[in-house]
């Protein structure tokens, strides 16, 4: 609810403060005296982008700042959302600046011309009668059938089911691209992996493996010097170890009559054994160097293998091809991660389509049931209107898709005339019989739903007599549900308002708008000036206390 509208140095405003309360409002006066600069500083709040020229006094910024109760509204998840501060009594304000620049607060937390424009949706609607473009979107229509068919916690259920729809099939979609093209790699890889695999690099001593290979290309020397120093070594008689043997059977001769003779000739026999060792080895050498064609071919393959994989990728130790190998099958791994992740999306989508499916065919068996009703209903407020002969059709067409609130096409028609064919709102409705439709639909919505403080300006154009009568009563039927404010020029609904407001041009040399709340006796004058023009007559202001029901 509009509670209080602040406005200051703005178009021909210096300073204007009003309060607003429930029920309905009126705001009257005189063509040109400013009732449009009133609205102008609402769509401001409402985050509407400021012309230039609209400060009163050029030098100074220009404030217009709207208070609203909603605390009934349930906007704790749009202020989150919005990332502002919530607060039960909200307080909005635009500045303009000398500069030309702007800007907005929302509880004094600087905000987006675009949060502005989402919060004022649920808390002003301001209706003309060439502002009745709501009753044209199918938004507003399907809210309409579903206020009157009850399908509010349906919706709210559908609309989760449908949020995270969404989402899985955006996974799905983002997930399904990545494995087409990692598919496209995956035969390659695969290949990588196998060829690494193949290798068993684990197993490979590659030190030990070069040093084989560069034995079996230089083997004729390694067996021509093993053999020359074995010969050297065991010869019969001429070779290293005889001679040592025989040195030092010498010293054990002469052993006795010295320790130190007795002491070479342990160290002799030390290198006896030595030798014997060396000998032993050499040896045993020989006869390994005496290698299986079949076995050093294998391990030239295999060392072949091994270099031919570090050329292909680039490294030089084959702990590098351990880390590819590690790596290629940490992806391809991933891979087979990925097609889990799908398939478990696609699960989830299937049991979500099924809840999705299951609430949209509630939804739209409640809507079928409410068509009638809530035609009934707004053909009922169009008859007090004097619209009797305007009917109205509600096709329902089930969809295979879905829709933000269902599977359902709905087709919202108008028959403005008796026998004449049904049409779309727009191509049959004039603006005076929209805004009367409209009167009428926000008369039944405000029935089922809590609405936004709405405003009607000047709907009533064109009108008089017994309809414009008949408008007041709807009008005020409409603001025990909900806070109404009215622009009028009709006394007839003037006279129906629990509040109302006067604006006017003062006749000072500075020409300034401003507002008044009438007292009663400065309304009976208001009434009777829209009734007989200014300087009323003493019927026409008792005429006007008989509307008011005042003695």
């Amino acid at each position: 609810m509009l509670q209080n509208l602040y406005i200051k140095n703005y178009a021909l405003i210096d300073k204007i403060n009003l309060s607003f309360d429930t029920g309905l409002t009126i705001i009257t006066g005189e063509t040109g005296a400013g009732k449009s600069i009133l609205l102008g500083g609402l769509e401001l709040v409402r985050g509407k982008r400021a012309q230039q020229g609209l400060l009163k006094d050029a030098s100074q910024k220009s404030i217009v700042e709207a208070t609203f109760d909603i605390s009934s509204y349930y906007l704790q998840d749009l202020f989150e959302s919005e990332e502002l501060d919530y607060d039960p009594v909200t307080i909005i304000r635009r500045e303009l600046l000398p500069n030309g620049k702007s800007r907005a607060f929302v509880n004094d937390t600087p905000a987006r011309l675009e949060s502005l424009t989402r919060l004022t949706a649920k808390l002003l609607d301001i209706h003309s009668q060439y502002q009745t473009l709501e009753l044209n979107d199918k938004a507003f229509q399907y809210e309409l059938l579903d206020a009157v068919a009850g399908n509010t916690d349906l919706l709210k259920v559908y609309q989760a089911a449908y949020k995270k729809y969404k989402k899985l099939k955006h996974d799905l979609q983002e997930l399904s691209v990545k494995l087409m093209y990692a598919e496209q790699e995956l035969s390659y890889k695969k290949h990588q992996l196998q060829e690494l695999q193949a290798a068993k690099l684990d197993e490979v001593d590659f030190e030990k493996l070069e040093q084989q290979i560069k034995a079996f290309d230089n083997l004729e020397l390694i067996n021509r010097v093993l053999t020359d120093a074995l010969q050297k070594l065991d010869a019969e008689e001429t070779g290293v170890l005889n001679q040592i043997i025989n040195l030092k059977s010498g010293f054990n001769k002469i052993a006795a009559y010295n320790d130190r003779f007795d002491r070479l000739a342990g160290r002799l026999e030390s290198m006896q054994w030595e030798l014997q060792d060396i000998i032993d080895e050499t040896a045993g050498l020989i006869e390994a160097n005496d290698f299986n064609p079949g076995e050093v071919a294998r391990l030239q393959e295999r060392y072949a293998a091994i270099n031919q994989l570090m050329m292909k990728h680039q490294v030089l130790q084959i702990d590098d091809l351990i880390t590819l190998r590690n790596s290629l099958a940490s992806e391809v791994t991933d891979l087979s991660s990925l097609q889990a992740q799908i398939d478990g999306i696609e699960r989830d989508l299937s049991q979500t389509t099924g809840i999705l499916k299951q609430n949209a065919l509630k939804i739209r068996k409640n809507r079928q049931k409410a068509i009638p009703k809530l035609i009934e209903q707004i053909e009922v407020v169009l008859q007090n209107l004097s619209m009797a002969d305007t009917k109205l059709k509600i096709d329902l067409q089930p969809l295979d898709n879905f829709l933000p609130n269902g599977m359902d096409n709905m087709d919202f028609q108008i028959s403005s005339d008796k026998g004449k064919s049904f049409g779309s709102l727009k191509r049959i409705a004039s603006g005076g019989e929209l805004s009367r439709l409209m009167l009428a639909v926000k008369t039944v919505l405000s029935k089922y739903k809590q609405l936004p403080t709405i405003i009607f300006d000047e709907i009533d154009t064109g009108i008089s007599g017994d309809v414009a009568q008949k408008m007041a009563n709807v009008l005020q039927n409409l603001s025990r549900n909900m806070q109404v404010i009215a622009i009028t020029h009709l006394p007839q609904i003037a006279v129906k308002g629990d509040k109302h407001f006067k604006v006017y041009k003062n006749n000072g040399n500075d020409i300034a708008t401003q507002v008044k709340l009438l007292t009663d006796e400065e309304r009976v004058y208001e009434i009777a000036e829209m009734l007989e023009g200014k300087s009323p007559s003493e019927s026409a202001l008792n005429h006007a206390r008989h509307l008011l029901n005042l003695k």
